[in-house]
């Protein structure tokens, strides 16, 4: 190991004292290198300096970025300099003074806009810039609009202002110290308001709960009226059978003490019955045809209501479509009976169907002036308004095997006898009559009023 001499303590000392020396004067040249430590400038330009000073802080944002470095006149405008550190800002910026503190100390606010940079050295124009409104400022707009008052105007407008003061003044008084007892109240009512905030809080949150079940509910009732729209446009005839149950509800309704009658009166009926067929085999016999049917028939029939019905209304009033009435063309059945409909065409490969579309005209039932004739066995098929209006394009033709017109055609005759109030006609039938059978009994159905008897 080697020991360090006197000689070498020295020699290691100062080299230790210019070593240090160095660092020191290459530590403080350092900040001369623009290259490394130079921050770019920025300037903008204000129709005054506002009180702005060197040092002041630049803030985008809220946020300190820079100081003020210079604030220049250049000629009747301020020329203020300034960085902002790492910061960049576009071309379109915004740049304001503003008061920083009560004291009156000022910085500018940066405002950064537009997608081009603005380059270290750029200026930001006076259209860009703000200044504050200062006091003075006030006080010279203040002068200027004052100039051109008229003073006696003034004047009398403050004398009518304060007499309307003094006229007023006890209604004022009165509303003042109405606003000081509503006030008091509700001073006293603090907590009843307080409560009721807080019911208020726990309904709102209860709706919120709520709120989804709500949703769903809304969403059923849609998915619902859209199932009823379905069926109403698959049954056209809905709304008039709608109509006829709604006619039969009113009659139950204003027969409602007749048919509570009838019930006390069948339950004694049938409680009288029970006790005959529980005393012996006596309801074992039946007593029939103890008279001819030809005398019966009559009287069921005009119990029931059979009798002097005419076809045609029965058959609106049942709303039965246009498209299955009798075909007016055709020949009556041996019974007396109007002829058949005519047949429809769909379900094959050449007419798929529907024959009738739903919702056409044939589809409803027709006007009492629309009825099938032999000369057009089917109105319906020429209309163009349905029964809620005008048809946009109209409906396609219904595809049914109708006879051909027949302008000299049998109308509407009289059907049997049998089917007539006795005493009177009975009413009339569409189709060809088929004569019955020359020596039928009195009243029968196959019989017909217009067989030609030979001789």
């Amino acid at each position: 190991m080697r020991v360090l001499t006197e000689f070498n303590r020295r020699r290691t000392g100062l080299m230790s004292i210019i070593i240090v020396l160095l660092v020191l004067g290459v530590g403080q040249s350092f900040t001369g290198v623009p290259m490394l430590f130079a921050q770019p400038d920025y300037y903008a330009q204000f129709k005054d300096a506002a009180g702005i000073r060197a040092g002041d802080k630049v803030r985008v944002v809220g946020i300190n970025v820079g100081l003020v470095h210079s604030v220049e006149i250049n000629g009747d405008k301020v020329l203020v300099g300034f960085t902002l550190g790492s910061i960049q800002i576009g071309k379109d910026s915004r740049a304001a003074i503003r008061t920083d503190t009560i004291l009156g100390r000022k910085d500018i606010e940066i405002e950064p806009r537009g997608s081009e940079r603005l380059r270290p050295g750029g200026v930001l124009s006076l259209g860009q810039t703000t200044t504050p409104y200062r006091i003075y400022d006030a006080f010279f707009d203040a002068t200027k609009a004052a100039t051109g008052w008229d003073i006696d105007a003034v004047k009398r407008s403050l004398n009518v202002l304060s007499h309307t003061i003094d006229q007023t003044y006890p209604h004022l008084s009165d509303a003042l110290d109405g606003v000081r007892r509503f006030s008091d109240t509700i001073g006293q009512r603090g907590d009843q308001f307080k409560h009721l905030l807080v019911n208020a809080q726990s309904l709102l949150a209860a709706v919120k709960e709520r709120g989804q079940a709500i949703t769903s509910l809304l969403e059923r009732v849609d998915a619902f009226e859209q199932e009823v729209r379905g069926v109403v446009a698959d049954n056209p005839n809905l709304g008039h059978v709608l109509e006829q149950l709604r006619t039969v509800s009113d009659v139950l309704v204003q027969r409602k003490g007749e048919l509570a009658e009838v019930l006390v009166l069948a339950s004694r009926f049938f409680a009288s019955l029970g006790e005959g067929l529980a005393s012996g085999p006596y309801f074992k016999a039946m007593l029939a045809n103890l008279l001819p049917g030809q005398l019966l028939q009559p009287f069921v029939d005009a119990a029931f209501k059979k009798r002097g019905i005419d076809p045609e209304q029965f058959w609106r009033d049942a709303g039965l479509p246009a498209f299955r009435f009798p075909d007016p063309n055709g020949t009556r059945l041996p019974n007396g009976a109007p002829p058949p409909a005519p047949p429809v065409l769909e379900g094959t490969p050449d007419h798929p169907g529907p024959a009738v579309p739903p919702g056409s005209p044939c589809s409803y039932t027709p006007a009492a002036d629309g009825l099938p004739r032999p000369g057009d066995p089917l109105p319906c098929a020429l209309l163009d308004r349905g029964p809620f209006g005008p048809v946009p394009g109209a409906y396609p033709a219904p595809e049914l095997a109708t006879s051909a017109p027949k302008p000299n055609g049998l109308p509407p005759t009289p059907g049997i006898p049998i089917a007539g109030v006795p005493g009177l006609a009975p009413p009339d039938v569409l189709g060809t009559p088929v004569p019955g059978p020359p020596a039928a009994p009195p009243g029968a159905r196959t019989g017909s009023q217009n067989v030609q008897t030979g001789g």
